[in-house]
């Protein structure tokens, strides 16, 4: 059936238990696409299989109502008027509240995807959901980053460097930074015996949960192995992460994050002004943490990108210090 979304989308849905939908086809003209936790009064409750990839596989039935209603196949539409919408064009996906599923295949080569948010609810997630989302780099929880979400279920098809957001439920972020990581499989022996060949500590920070909820402790462990493997942009994101939502930060973890950024300050706050990130420039700069010198450093990458307000906003920041 096909029914209408929030911003003239038109959602392609097939009815499953408990009169709840399964979404399998959106059409739209939008790059960020935010879909209703209810659509004509039922629940959205699966994303399906191949639902955003760009050559869908759709029922004969519901191929032949996107016929019917002038959109095409469910792969390619008439010029001028709503598109299938997959990798080539979605930037950002938000999914609502009621989605617990995720089936096979679901983003299936959406390669322009960067960010995907989604609820607590969502535990399943189906084999090879996320084939090459080669840009998928930020995900957004919305829950509170002691609550258990079904976030390792998606780190665990997602290799790639990747940050991730706890937006809370009274609005207090949590932000944190899993690495990339490799896995191959090694033959051993004559006996055609494979073993997994694992690569990089982004694996071991996926496994940091207990009943999936986060186990901090256990994610700050894995940065003191990290420091001897990853490069320095990585770690520089985990630690200012861990240091600006200090979500079950011990005081040992904390000063092992601490040492790392002040071994290496100066490289990091050139970095923050390249990057033009006020908002943890801000609080380096009010912290004795960072000294004198990396901050003129900092003020003198900012006055060669031509970046006054950075110029200004780093002076002001340090005097508040001082003050």
């Amino acid at each position: 059936m096909l029914l209408d979304g929030k911003n003239g989308e038109r959602l392609l849905c097939e009815e499953i238990e408990d009169g709840a939908l399964r979404l399998c086809r959106v059409f739209g003209s939008v790059d960020v696409l935010e879909l209703p936790d209810t659509v004509d009064g039922r629940s959205l409750r699966v994303i399906g299989a191949y639902c955003f990839a760009e050559k869908g596989r759709l029922p004969q039935a519901l191929a032949d109502e996107t016929m019917m209603a002038g959109l095409g196949d469910g792969t390619t539409a008439p010029d001028g008027i709503l598109r299938p919408l997959n990798g080539n064009y979605l930037k950002e996906i938000v999914l609502p509240d009621t989605v617990t599923c995720m089936e096979t295949y679901a983003f299936y080569n959406c390669r322009k995807l960067e960010r995907l948010t989604a609820g607590a609810a969502l535990t399943e997630v189906n084999s090879d959901a996320f084939m090459n989302c080669r840009s998928l780099h930020t995900l957004v929880i919305r829950a509170a980053a002691g609550d258990a979400t079904g976030l390792p279920f998606l780190l665990n098809q997602l290799t790639s460097e990747l940050c991730v957001e706890f937006t809370g439920n009274g609005g207090d972020k949590v932000r944190l930074l899993y690495p990339e990581y490799t896995e191959s499989y090694e033959e051993i022996g004559p006996a055609h015996i494979f073993g997994l060949h694992v690569e990089g500590e982004g694996y071991r920070a996926r496994k940091q949960f207990s009943n999936g909820r986060l186990d901090a402790a256990g994610y700050d462990l894995v940065f003191e192995k990290a420091s001897n493997e990853e490069q320095f942009l990585t770690l520089m994101k985990m630690a200012l992460y861990r240091l600006e939502y200090p979500f079950d930060l011990s005081e040992v973890a904390r000063a092992r994050y601490e040492a790392y950024i002040a071994a290496h300050e100066t490289a990091v706050m050139e970095r923050l002004v390249q990057l033009q990130d006020e908002e943890t420039l801000q609080m380096l700069c009010r912290q004795s943490l960072i000294s004198d010198h990396a901050v003129q450093a900092a003020i003198l990458q900012a006055v060669s990108d031509g970046w006054t307000r950075g110029v200004a906003g780093i002076i002001r920041w340090r005097n508040e210090h001082a003050c």
